[in-house]
């Protein structure tokens, strides 16, 4: 085979490999990609539930399954979603508590009065606990919180652009949806900081009350009158 023949064959290779390179490596991105967005797809599904499984969360924010640059997306995504639902997750286990709704009622009283102890104590950790989750949970909705988790993984701007597109709703979340989650927490801080009136309203005159059947009952109507202002504060809330 002359020279001239061989170097162009040689060319035509090297020529196809760069072409196969070339369509392997796209290939290869987009179906990293796919994976990323199947990832927080699941994320997505699992999490609209009102009861989401934990468990099953934990093991999908937990691992990695996509390779090369954009592993650091799905790691910052992870992260960022571990996080965020976590600190749902405590919140809504608060707010389901029955003890919070019994506070008031005549059972707690005949257990844990007339000096309620237990009760100051729940209703002030309750609270203390409501007031940071709350926070938590509006400042992982701040975009540059949000944006932290991949500025800590990467420098590429692609991978940066790609978190974005998958964390779009989070990141464009209105300040009025913000307001609403802030709102209804604040309401239930409320209703505690009201049941702690109560409960020191009780304190304030034991002797004065005793439990009848399952009706707390006040030696004058003045006591009466007070005690129902109180539960018709949180009647309104």
């Amino acid at each position: 085979m002359k020279k001239g023949a061989k170097i162009a064959i040689i060319a035509i290779v090297i020529g196809l490999a760069i072409i196969f390179l070339g369509g392997y490596l796209f290939f290869n991105d987009v179906m990293q990609k796919a994976k990323i967005v199947e990832e927080f797809q699941q994320i997505e599904a699992l999490t609209s539930q009102e009861d989401f499984d934990k468990e099953k969360l934990d093991e999908i924010t937990n691992c990695t399954v996509v390779t090369g640059k954009y592993a650091s997306v799905e790691k910052a995504g992870k992260k960022y979603a571990n996080d965020i639902f976590n600190t749902a997750y405590g919140l809504k286990l608060f707010l389901q508590d029955e003890k919070m709704a019994q506070i008031l009622t005549a059972e707690n009283y005949q257990k844990d009065g007339p000096e309620f102890v237990e009760s100051k104590n729940y209703i002030s950790k309750t609270k203390e606990e409501l007031q940071n989750g709350k926070t938590k949970m509006l400042s992982y909705l701040e975009e540059d919180k949000i944006n932290s988790y991949i500025e800590q993984e990467t420098t590429d701007e692609s991978c940066k652009e790609l978190y974005r597109q998958l964390l779009s709703e989070d990141i464009n979340m209105s300040e009025a949806e913000k307001k609403d989650l802030e709102t209804s927490i604040d309401k239930v801080i409320t209703m505690l900081d009201i049941e702690t009136e109560v409960i020191d309203f009780l304190i304030a005159n034991k002797g004065k009350w005793q439990i009848e059947g399952e009706q707390v009952a006040f030696d004058s109507n003045q006591l009466v009158q007070e005690y129902n202002a109180f539960l018709s504060r949180l009647r309104i809330l």
